[in-house]
Parts: C-alpha cells; sequence; structure tokens
C-alpha cells in the first residue's frame, strides 16, 4: 500500500443527496490510500447534507466542507479545484460510490507510468446499491498511452476513456488554466477533452473501481430542459477543437455531434415538446453532419436509422419517441 505517498485532493460536489451522501463519503474514507485531502463542497443543499458534512468533518481532519450558495456542479467542482493541494486531483459524485481501493489503484498506475492522467472503468450500481448488469466492452488488462495524438484517439473513439470527470485521477496542475463551465449540463463534455489535450500519457485501467448510481432523480435522468441542448453546444465545440489540432479524428467529432443530437432529440420526445424553435437548433446539425455518423462502424444500426428519421422528419421522430416510448442508444 502506499500510505504515506503523494497527497491527492477529492473533490465531491454535493447537493441534495441526503440519502446517498454517506455511503459516498464513507467509501472514501475507508480507501486503503489514505493520504488524502477530502474536499465536501456543499452547493446549498436545503435538506440534512449540510449537517452530514460538518459530522463528517468533525470526525476526520482530513475532510474540509464548504458550504455555499447553490451554483451548480461546475461551480463546485471549480470551488474544490481551487482549494485542492494535492499533486494530484479526483473527482466522485455525491451520489456514487468507489471501491475500497480505487485512489490507491488509480495512483499506482498513474506513478508506474509516469501518466498524467489514469483512468478506471466503471460499474452501474441502482438506487438501493446493487449491481446492475450492463452489456458492454470489457478491457482484458491494463494498457498505457505513451504520447498525445494516442491519449485524443483512445478518447475520441471512447474506446476505455470516456467524458465523465470522475473515475480518473490527474495531476492537478492540468487544471491549471482549466475550468468546468458554469452553468452548463453536460459539463464535462466541455472540459475533459481539453484535459487529454494537454496529457502525453494516460494510464488506462481494466478494472471497474467506480460505482456509478443509476437514479430517477440525476440531472442526466431529468425530463426534456433547453439546457439538455448544451450536450450539443459542447460536442461542437469539441468538433472546432478537434477539427483544429487533431483534424484526422475530425470524422469521430462530428459522429459524436450527431449522437448527442439524437439524445437531446430523445429527451424531447419524452417530454412530447415539438417546440419549433428546439427542432430548429437541432436540424441543422442532422443536415450538416449525419453522413459522419452513418459512415462510423460503432454507432448502433437503430441509432443510425433514428438519426436518417430525424434528418427527413425531426417532428415526426420526435412525436414516435412519444408514441412508441422507444430508447436512442
Amino acid at each position: 500500500m502506499l500510505q504515506n505517498d503523494a497527497l491527492i485532493s477529492v473533490i465531491v460536489p454535493i447537493y441534495n443527496v441526503e440519502q446517498f451522501l454517506r455511503p459516498c463519503v464513507d467509501s472514501i474514507l475507508n480507501q486503503t490510500y489514505s493520504n488524502l485531502q477530502i474536499v465536501l463542497v456543499d452547493d446549498g443543499s436545503t435538506d440534512s447534507c449540510p449537517t452530514i458534512c460538518d459530522e463528517y468533518a468533525s470526525q476526520d481532519d482530513r475532510i474540509f466542507v464548504i458550504h455555499k450558495s447553490n451554483g451548480g456542479l461546475s461551480e463546485a467542482r471549480n470551488v474544490g479545484i481551487d482549494i485542492a493541494r494535492g499533486s494530484y486531483i479526483t473527482f466522485i459524485d455525491s451520489d456514487d460510490v468507489i471501491a475500497v481501493d480505487m485512489i490507491e489503484y488509480l495512483y499506482a498506475l498513474l506513478r508506474i507510468s509516469n501518466a498524467d492522467i489514469s483512468v478506471c472503468q466503471r460499474a452501474d450500481i441502482d438506487e438501493a446499491g446493487v449491481d446492475i448488469a450492463v452489456h458492454k466492452k470489457m478491457l482484458k488488462e491494463d494498457y498505457i498511452l505513451s504520447n498525445n495524438k494516442a491519449c485524443m484517439r483512445d478518447f475520441m473513439l471512447r474506446n476505455f476513456i470516456d467524458v465523465s470527470a470522475w473515475a480518473k485521477l490527474y495531476r492537478l496542475d492540468l487544471f491549471c488554466n482549466i475550468r468546468y463551465p458554469k452553468g452548463r449540463y453536460h459539463e464535462d463534455v466541455f472540459t475533459t477533452y481539453k484535459l487529454i489535450a494537454l496529457s502525453n500519457i494516460i494510464a488506462v485501467g481494466h478494472q471497474s473501481k467506480y460505482y456509478y448510481r443509476q437514479r430517477l432523480g440525476s440531472i442526466t435522468k431529468q425530463q426534456f430542459s433547453p439546457k439538455h441542448f448544451d450536450g450539443v453546444y459542447g460536442h461542437l465545440e469539441m468538433a472546432n477543437f478537434i477539427g483544429k489540432y487533431y483534424p484526422d479524428l475530425l470524422p469521430q467529432a462530428y459522429s459524436m455531434l450527431i449522437y448527442a443530437a439524437n439524445q437531446c432529440a430523445y429527451k424531447m420526445g419524452c417530454a412530447g415538446c415539438v417546440d419549433s424553435e428546439y427542432i430548429n437548433r437541432l436540424l441543422p446539425i442532422y443536415r450538416s453532419y449525419l453522413v459522419y455518423f452513418l459512415r462510423d462502424p460503432r454507432a448502433h444500426l437503430f441509432s443510425k436509422m433514428f438519426a436518417l428519421g430525424s434528418w427527413c422528419n425531426l417532428r415526426m421522430m420526435i412525436r414516435l419517441v412519444k408514441l412508441l416510448k422507444f430508447k436512442v442508444g
């Protein structure tokens, strides 16, 4: 075990998750790697979360609590980054939990390879904390990406490095000029690619150490809001960046943009929203970039059919989602 090595800052943004907060914090306190600065950022919670945070801080001097007015997930993460004292930093959402050795695992990966970022895989749990069997491609062994272009290529292909802020350990200095965008949904989409672009070595672990809780009240499960367009705008911003610095990866960036448009259209369908203003925001995306999605061998056939249908008649596809209740992957 690496008990007395580098200080690692753990940032936990918290907002109205009293049912899940204790399991989250306990999973951090029980880590086999103990040299931690644990920053609990209470983002204006109106339930018992502030009291729970203070209770934990009184019991463990590694815990630092910040109480602030509600400003959203990005602002809460940024506040944590600003006071982080570790050489490395990781993020944990307050309704999730981590394996007892996740931080030790990520740090060992990072230290052995002298990486800028290390990554582990995620497993899904339900609201009760029970594992959910999700069929997905499994990684059989750890591997190292040893140049910047390889790092960005694996990220863009979503091999085993996803866009989420969590399940990763970063060198803190990567955040010198990077912060999460305030007030945005899908804030990771606007941010993670910038961190990848600063990385020359990424260590990818094959083990699932981060337990992501699927729950109805989370941001990603909420009904349609105009803020869900942030996922599309974030991918458009990413595509512009990729076109400038990694032009060979631009087809994948455009394919991801259509995937984001599909997700937005699906949420509109679930809510029965056929507002012309919102439809007119998505149509240019489909009409400009659909061909890249259709050519992407990684895109599912049904998703391609949905995208093609949206290109032909987006209003009809939105109504079909509402009528038939099908899922767009």
